[in-house]
């Protein structure tokens, strides 16, 4: 048979890892053999490692409202640099995704403007609980904000119970932003920044995630068959709550964000850019993230890509950082300077979230499946420069790292969306 395309590399299928080819035809994964498929396009990788496309499930795109920062096209193909195929939008634009005809727009949006597939949360606004089921089809899955965001007050705590069983008879998955609003407020009232940048962090507390992650974990536990993921978890003791809730039977998964992985408490303070919401936290906390994803406590590897400008940055000081960019320059050091088995990445990267969320068409290489393929280079070191960020915003928190890897061609649906140059090809 005469593929559309073959790709030769180190795949990393379910459960292992090996030398093979991977043949696309009619957009789909049809074969994968050691040796002997044939295509009209053959990529060579060679040592380079074969993954399925992977899939951000937490990402910030900014349309409509606030264009100036990011829009579905730019933001898309900062995805295709990072080997991102799929990303899911989240709802807090200046008009909130809590409307079946605020998500349509955004749909009609994205249309004419993406270049990878891009799915759309429903926000859940207190008292507003009516349009979860009308919401249904147009939506990848539920956000609730325990703390305050765009235009929005926290989710009535009161209401928790309400809304989940209202969401689980749809059958979609709900996430939360877990941080206490109350505690954010006790601790920014009685504490000052006194010129440091790592001062935010005691303005949001370990504690003001983690007890908003217990009672995120109590709600799914008593709702009706909920599933439940927390968004950017950036404290151990969190990662511990969540383990301990699934060692318990329940259906909890929970994301680390690359930026979380990458930078501590200690990063923030020599560069206020890298203000983020929860905040960057202790170098233990660091690890204990690493060694969540690692043992598969973390379900889901993120960018929370959040594009401000640098000007919104300095003087506004709003908190988010971009990512996309960078999503595979960050895989390339989870491999090489943590050990990150790289099945585990594509667990966390691409089967889990296709797997929780729904996407049964996605997510790993094998016959049947889309043909989402995204090559990682592990032996070509790549440095980070504001020239070479293709998101909108025009900055990245990495700014002058040099990575260890990065990534050489993205495929989604069998047709090139980035080539060995790294130029945008779709």
């Amino acid at each position: 048979m005469q593929h559309d395309l073959v790709v030769e590399g180190k795949l990393v299928l379910p459960g292992s890892l090996e030398q093979g080819q991977v043949g696309v035809s009619g957009g789909m994964v049809r074969e994968v053999k050691k040796q002997g498929l044939s295509g009209e396009r053959v990529v060579r990788a060679g040592e380079c490692l074969v993954f399925p496309g992977f899939i951000d499930c937490h990402v910030h795109l900014r349309e409509p409202g606030w264009e100036r920062k990011e829009d579905f096209r730019t933001g898309t193909i900062a995805a295709v640099h990072g080997g991102v195929t799929t990303a899911f939008d989240m709802p807090n634009n200046p008009v909130p995704t809590t409307t079946v005809s605020a998500i349509e727009q955004k749909m009609k949006l994205a249309k004419g403007k993406a270049v990878v597939d891009v799915r759309f949360y429903a926000g859940v606004s207190g008292g507003r609980l009516g349009e979860i089921a009308g919401l249904r089809d147009r939506a990848i899955g539920y956000k609730l904000y325990l703390s305050k965001t765009t235009g929005e007050e926290p989710f009535p705590e009161e209401e928790l119970g309400q809304a989940l069983s209202a969401i689980s008879s749809t059958g979609k998955p709900v996430s939360f932003h877990c941080e206490d609003q109350s505690i954010i407020d006790e601790s920014s009232g009685r504490l000052s920044d006194g010129g440091r940048p790592d001062a935010y962090a005691d303005m949001r507390p370990p504690e003001s995630e983690v007890e908003s992650v217990r009672k995120a974990a109590d709600a799914v536990r008593r709702s009706n068959g909920a599933k439940g993921n927390l968004c950017h978890l950036s404290t151990g003791d969190s990662i511990r709550v969540v383990r301990e809730a699934r060692e318990g039977g329940l259906a909890l998964r929970c994301e680390a964000a690359l930026h979380h992985l990458y930078f501590d408490r200690r990063d923030l303070a020599k560069n206020p850019l890298l203000r983020t919401n929860p905040p960057l936290r202790s170098p233990d906390d660091r690890r204990s993230l690493i060694e969540g994803l690692r043992d598969g406590s973390v379900s889901f590897l993120v960018t929370d890509h959040a594009p401000h400008t640098l000007d919104e940055k300095r003087d506004e000081q709003l908190a988010g950082v971009p990512g996309l960019d960078d999503y595979g320059h960050v895989v390339s050091w989870l491999i090489t300077k943590e050990g990150i088995d790289p099945g585990t990445v594509a667990r966390a990267g691409a089967a889990s979230p296709a797997q929780f969320f729904g996407l049964s068409d996605r997510g790993e290489i094998s016959p049947g499946k889309r043909g989402d393929l995204t090559v990682v280079d592990l032996r070509s070191p790549e440095k980070v420069r504001s020239e070479s960020i293709l998101s909108k915003c025009g900055w990245s928190p990495y700014e002058g790292v040099e990575f260890p890897g990065r990534v050489r061609w993205v495929f989604s649906l069998g047709k090139p969306l980035m080539d060995d140059s790294q130029q945008f090809t779709g």
